[in-house]
């Protein structure tokens, strides 16, 4: 998984910039969590533990990530939410569900977030 950290020094920020289809995964990492190594800790840590037939679940206040047989799953709790009152709108104005999830594999997440954490101040 490619990956680009990024500084502001003017504001102070940290930033990390995903490609499209990882969206989702970067919101999960930059909105549930403050923007400090020490905040992925208790994630990380949790899925360095897993072994291959391992499931777990991480609920943020946006985002789920699920991870089940080596394989990650991030997506918004909105996805797959259906209102009836939907079914009128015109299909380009639906939420568009791809930007919404991502997947990738367990030991890509497990270097993202190492690498992340170095980057990250304590």
């Amino acid at each position: 998984m490619e990956f680009d950290f990024i500084y502001l020094p003017d504001s102070r920020i940290y930033q990390l910039q995903l490609p499209m289809e990882q969206h989702a995964l970067q919101r999960f990492l930059l909105d549930e969590f403050e923007r400090k190594a020490s905040s992925y800790q208790a994630l990380c840590d949790d899925l360095q533990q897993l072994g291959p037939y391992s499931e777990y679940q991480f609920d943020g206040r946006e985002y789920i990530l699920k991870v089940e047989r080596q394989e990650v799953l991030v997506y918004h709790y909105s996805v797959g939410q259906f209102d009836e009152r939907d079914a009128d709108l015109d299909p380009e104005l639906t939420t568009d569900d791809a930007s919404l999830t991502a997947e990738c594999g367990l030991e890509d997440l497990i270097h993202l977030l190492t690498q992340w954490q170095q980057f990250l101040p304590n």
